[in-house]
């Protein structure tokens, strides 16, 4: 009866001990996920930082654009009526 008990005992220590390391596999795996979580919001925050200034970089660019064809429609419109004149 006594190798019984023990037997039982030794099943049930296996058991707890086993229960524990999955417990704490589960606590490791978890805070690993918070850590990749927490490095992938990093990255989204520059990714997200970096298209902010590119579309600043594109809507200046398009202004100096517009600006730029202005300019030179009035150098075209002055050279037109300097051409009309001197004929």
């Amino acid at each position: 009866m006594e190798s019984k008990t023990k037997l039982a005992n030794a099943i049930g220590i296996t058991q707890l001990a086993t229960m524990l390391v999955g417990f704490a596999a589960l606590i490791y795996s978890l805070g690993e996920k918070s850590t990749e979580l927490r490095m992938a919001r990093g990255d989204l925050d520059k990714l997200a930082e970096t298209v902010n200034d590119l579309a600043r970089a594109q809507a200046s660019g398009a202004v100096n654009d517009a600006s730029h064809a202005r300019a030179l429609e009035d150098i075209q419109r002055r050279l037109g009526a300097i051409e009309a004149k001197s004929r």
